[in-house]
């Protein structure tokens, strides 16, 4: 059988993402902060198939005691989703500078913390793929086009360095036969994007598992929208 490990799997995309691979089957390891403190995730965890791990990304400490706990349990699919959006203090003259080194944190450096301490588990699983849910908006070439989700340096610049993290991985881990994959989900209705997004977080992940059933060592390194279609970096 195969299994899944998701970060901030409590709500939104990385939630939708545990229910739909759930249904279908997989093993299912479910992280987050405080998994307990997600009703919908609890309700999730009564599937036999799915467990719940506390993971906070930005700790050392706690990276480290979920890799002890998984030993060297094969992961097919390590989901590299957990990150945060700065809302206050993201314009000139107003600059969040504890949001901005919070931002890069979490979603940069918490996703090749996971990464780094997992690896062995995805080299041992017969997929052996990764995939970083990044964003439209850290396109620099697509700049001009997303400027209307708002400026916000702190998230832009945040997943501009999260797809170089990726890309750089992605090279290295190659010779190992390991997929590493860049993904935007679009924009999607959750807490995050919004009542008025134009995708609901079924179609988003539909989506984007549909990219996924290709070949893993064919997308390695691309960055892709939950469509299929190639962003420009």
């Amino acid at each position: 059988m195969s299994s899944i490990l998701l970060t901030g799997a409590n709500r939104g995309l990385g939630l939708e993402f545990a229910r739909q691979y759930a249904a279908d089957g997989w093993d299912v390891i479910a992280t987050a902060r405080n998994p307990k403190n997600s009703e919908e995730l609890q309700q999730l965890a009564k599937n036999k198939n799915v467990s719940l791990r506390s993971l906070d990304v930005t700790s050392d400490e706690s990276v480290k005691q979920l890799t002890e706990t998984l030993r060297r349990q094969p992961i097919d699919l390590l989901v590299l989703n957990s990150a945060i959006y700065t809302r206050n203090g993201t314009t000139l003259g107003e600059l969040n500078f504890a949001g901005w080194r919070e931002s890069f944190e979490t979603n940069v450096l918490g996703a090749i913390r996971v990464a780094e301490a997992l690896i062995e588990n995805v080299a041992a699983s017969n997929r052996k793929q990764i995939i970083a849910i990044s964003s439209g908006m850290g396109s620099l070439e697509s700049l001009g086009s997303t400027i209307g989700f708002g400026i916000a340096y702190q998230y832009r610049t945040s997943k501009a360095a999260l797809n170089m993290t990726m890309a750089i991985l992605a090279k290295e881990v190659e010779p190992r036969g390991i997929s590493v994959v860049i993904l935007s989900p679009g924009w999607v209705q959750t807490d995050m994007g919004g009542a008025n997004a134009e995708l609901t977080p079924e179609q988003s992940i539909g989506g984007m598992r549909k990219v996924l059933e290709g070949n893993p060592m064919e997308l390695t390194g691309k960055f892709l929208g939950q469509d299929g279609a190639t962003w420009s970096w």
